[in-house]
């Protein structure tokens, strides 16, 4: 079981055992609570036959003071006596009420203790006046042991209770030994159900932590790698511009002393080739100028920026990108806003920018039925402009659609990746933003931003930054 799955049951776990400690030491207490009642109400029952047994004594006491001295304030306690010895007798038989055989005994008690207290009344009632008939009562007394039954069936009754009170203190101390017991050994395996999921979850977050670090450094070393491929083709690019402007100088330099030499002829399509050969010349300086200039980017980083036509750029790399359109042409729709139509840019850079998106609309959408692409521009702040980009195409696959800028990422199979890449390259160097979402209609949008010309860095109206393109119209 993975520490993901075991630390959260543990967690869960250890919870119900605090629940079930917390339900122990509630039940605990409350018998505890029992035991020490039980406890209490034994030494109630012990002190209220110690009152019978005082009172008894008492009441004897003041019998015969009484009768041996006339006094009457011995009558009057002992009067006192008896009246608390008959509460005394109902506040014990109330106490021992749950248990049949103690009411039993307290009944039989204070019947033979009626009987004492009405020999004693009787004694006290003939007084000293009349000693000889109260010495013949005490004589009575005598030959009937009334006193020491009771003395006896108070002890008997007080053993009793002192022997359930020894009963239920050593129960009450074992229930509380057991209830120590089992709290702490309960408490005891919470305490390490919680230092294990402690563990496990610390474990699990230095997993993470580590799984972390781990990505990271994939993601570095992939950049490593990006940049390392990016050098070789940075080099690789710097000698084969080199190696190139060789070539494409000497085909100007052919292409213009065939001009020269199509002057002094007398051909009758010398007008056509000859317009034939002057288009071929510039397409030659031009591609040296791109050379150039990118050569330049990679060795320098940085490019020369003037004020350009952003429609003038536009219709240069439509004318470029047509080549791969006249077997299946492409309705092209434009909406390029007047108001921001001069940037600051590298007109060369641009036209590689433009030319990469739109060749590569018209490839995805070479084998659709239907074939249009939309390029529009608006304002988005005070000194951008917006480009947007659409074709009817079958779209991007999601798996490449979150990678597409990368380098060597393509979905051609002759291609090399690098187009795209080059492109966003362009376009952050001239602080601007490259991205692309879903056509609505179908196929692919490319949204990226330039900054416009210092002459027409003023503010505009708010152009929406999503502006709703329907394929092939404005």
């Amino acid at each position: 079981m993975s520490v993901g799955v075991l630390a959260p049951g543990l967690l869960v776990a250890t919870l119900l055992l605090f629940i079930v400690i917390a339900s122990v030491l509630v039940s605990n207490l409350v018998r505890l609570r029992e035991s020490f009642s039980w406890v209490q109400h034994t030494n109630d029952v012990i002190s209220a036959v110690a009152g019978i047994q005082q009172a008894v004594l008492e009441a004897e006491s003041n019998e015969r003071a009484f009768l041996l001295t006339g006094i009457d304030a011995y009558a009057a306690d002992f009067g006192r006596t008896r009246d608390q010895l008959v509460s005394r007798f109902e506040s014990l038989r109330a106490l021992v009420s749950d248990n049949g055989d103690q009411v039993a005994s307290v009944d039989a008690l204070r019947a033979v203790a009626v009987m004492r207290i009405t020999q004693m009344q009787a004694a006290v009632d003939l007084g000293p006046a009349k000693l000889p008939q109260a010495l013949d009562i005490l004589e009575q007394t005598r030959i009937e042991p009334l006193t020491e039954r009771i003395e006896t069936m108070l002890s008997t009754m007080m053993r009793g209770e002192q022997a359930r009170l020894m009963q239920r203190q050593s129960q009450l101390d074992s229930e509380t030994f057991n209830a120590a017991l089992i709290t702490a050994c309960l408490l005891i395996l919470a305490v390490a159900g919680a230092a294990i999921t402690a563990f496990l979850l610390e474990h699990q977050r230095a997993l993470s932590r580590e799984r972390e670090s781990d990505l990271r450094l994939q993601r570095l070393q992939a950049e490593l790698l990006r940049v390392a491929r990016l050098g070789t083709m940075g080099g690789m690019t710097s000698a084969l511009a080199h190696e190139l402007n060789q070539p494409l100088a000497a085909v100007t330099n052919y292409l213009r002393g065939s001009r020269r030499m199509l002057d002094h002829s007398s051909h009758p399509d010398a007008a056509k080739i000859g317009s034939a050969l002057d288009k071929a010349a510039q397409q030659a300086l031009r591609a040296g100028a791109v050379i150039q200039r990118l050569r330049d980017f990679v060795g320098r980083g940085e490019t020369e920026r003037t004020p350009e036509s952003l429609r003038a750029i536009v219709d240069d790399a439509l004318a470029l990108a047509s080549v791969v359109t006249r077997d299946r042409p492409v309705e092209v729709t434009r909406d390029l806003d007047p108001m921001v139509d001069l940037v600051m840019v590298d007109k060369v850079q641009l036209q590689q920018v433009f030319l990469n998106l739109i060749r590569n609309a018209f490839e995805a959408m070479r084998e659709q039925s239907e074939r249009k692409l939309f390029v529009g521009s608006g304002p988005v702040e005070a000194d951008m402009v917006e480009v947007v980009i659409a074709d009817c195409g079958p779209g991007l696959d999601a798996s490449i659609a979150e990678r597409i800028f990368q380098p060597f990422s393509t979905t051609k199979a002759e291609g090399m990746g690098v187009g795209l890449s080059i492109s966003q390259t362009i376009v952050q160097a001239h602080g601007g933003s490259i991205r692309t979402e879903p056509n609505p209609g179908g196929g692919t949008i490319f949204r990226f931003t330039l900054p416009l010309a210092e002459a027409m860095q003023h503010r505009h109206g708010p152009w929406p930054a999503r502006k709703q393109v329907v394929t092939g119209q404005a």
